[in-house]
């Protein structure tokens, strides 16, 4: 396994395994598509998140934004690395979601590059 380079572009395009996200029903996904992009599952966070209450959050899907206040402030202390795998020659991530979507919120909120941790696949 080797890391590379991932452009913003890059992983708001790319798929995830994940079919539903934060309470989205099956039914719900399977009738918007089958499986999200980063993009996608930045755009489900930012509309369940305000209405999920922290105790009711079981997969821990908040701590998004710690990851997006860390990043912002320039407190992040690692690479953001996300996890891909092959399945049926259809490329997905299967590690590093919640960093993805905090770190593509950081970048649609305009915070300076400089400040973000670098942006890696490990393919």
């Amino acid at each position: 396994m080797a890391l590379q380079s991932l452009s913003a572009s890059e992983l708001a395009d790319t798929r995830t395994v994940l079919a539903s996200f934060m309470g989205q029903s099956i039914r719900e996904a399977e009738m918007l598509g089958n499986r999200k992009t980063v993009g996608e599952l930045l755009e489900i966070y930012r509309e369940r998140s305000k209405m999920l209450p922290p105790a009711e959050d079981s997969a821990e899907d908040l701590r998004v934004e710690r990851f997006i206040d860390d990043m912002a402030r320039g407190q992040w202390s690692s690479d953001v690395v996300v996890r891909i795998g092959v399945f049926d020659d259809t490329v997905l991530v299967v590690d590093g979601i919640h960093r993805s979507i905090a770190y593509l919120a950081c970048v649609e909120e305009g915070v300076d590059r400089a400040r973000l941790p670098p942006l890696h696949v490990d393919c």
